[in-house]
């Protein structure tokens, strides 16, 4: 529920972003390509600022938050694979355990965010685009 609620809120802001600029500050015009750009645009800015919320609150305000992750991942893992060996367990959860570092989670959130922002731009700005030739008609 999370994850649905963050990506419809994602789209929401992206189409908000993109009708502003298109009604208010382009004329009632925009092609494809700049609504694509400037809806990854915004999608990054806002990854920015997230990634850096997540450093904060990871760094700073609940330290005992990745703890909580690894061993979360350790019960997934052995629920879901019940005879992987200790060397794979421990390897998995090394591995995660160096991905779930800070600095790391601030990299991975707003590579992800950016793309997620853009994979929505491009389906977005297909209904938000306006052509030159109804523009002219009015």
């Amino acid at each position: 529920i999370p994850s649905l609620l963050s990506n419809i809120l994602t789209v929401g802001i992206l189409i908000y972003s993109i009708i502003q600029y298109r009604d208010n500050h382009n004329n009632a015009f925009i092609t494809y390509g700049f609504a694509v750009k400037l809806g990854t645009t915004v999608a990054f800015f806002s990854s920015v600022i997230m990634a850096f919320y997540t450093f904060i609150h990871i760094s700073y305000l609940n330290p005992d938050s990745i703890s909580v992750i690894l061993n979360t991942t350790e019960q997934s893992i052995l629920e879901t694979q019940p005879e992987i060996s200790d060397e794979e367990l421990d390897l998995a959860l090394s591995m995660t355990e160096k991905l779930m570092q800070p600095h790391w989670m601030m990299i991975m959130g707003m590579l992800a965010g950016t793309f997620m922002g853009f994979i929505y731009s491009l389906i977005i700005s297909i209904f938000l685009r306006t052509k030159q030739s109804s523009i002219n008609s009015n």
